[in-house]
């Protein structure tokens, strides 16, 4: 006979999680609180486990650069080293939870996909740039890679 194989809905929801281009969340953004700066978002498979298993939730890579002022305006580009970089758990096509305690913030913001990019709790909302924003990453990277 044939075996049938069934999923809790969380697993059955994550087994359909998108990576790559095709996550809504994969993209260079704009963000308001730093006008003109890199904010780019890779969503990849997550790493193997020790056991070789593959948790089932996606992981979010976010690089970004904040400006080299205290006006947190991007007039120039950033060198590597000017670069931070946070990861985020996807839980959903539309949700993602975001580390930003290597920058100080909270390890658990929770963000959401609402048509042209992400919103937070505080209302700041990254809008995704259609074509990209290669003018906004240092010279000698022509695209950000996964690590």
């Amino acid at each position: 006979g044939a075996a049938a194989i069934t999923l809790s809905p969380p697993e059955a929801e994550a087994a359909a999680l998108k990576t790559g281009i095709k996550s809504p969340f994969t993209g260079d953004y704009e963000d308001p609180n730093h006008p003109g700066c890199l904010r780019q978002v890779k969503v990849v498979g997550a790493p193997l486990r020790g056991d070789g298993t593959r948790p089932v939730n996606p992981v979010m890579e976010i690089v970004g650069y904040d400006g080299n002022g205290s006006d947190k305006v991007c007039t120039e580009r950033p060198t590597r080293a000017d670069l931070w970089k946070i990861k985020g758990k996807v839980k959903s096509d539309t949700e993602v939870l975001i580390d930003f305690s290597p920058k100080g913030g909270p390890s658990d913001l929770v963000g959401k996909y609402d048509k042209d990019g992400i919103v937070f709790p505080d209302g700041n909302k990254w809008t995704k740039i259609p074509y990209g924003t290669p003018d906004r990453r240092p010279k000698d990277m022509s695209t950000l890679t996964a690590e």
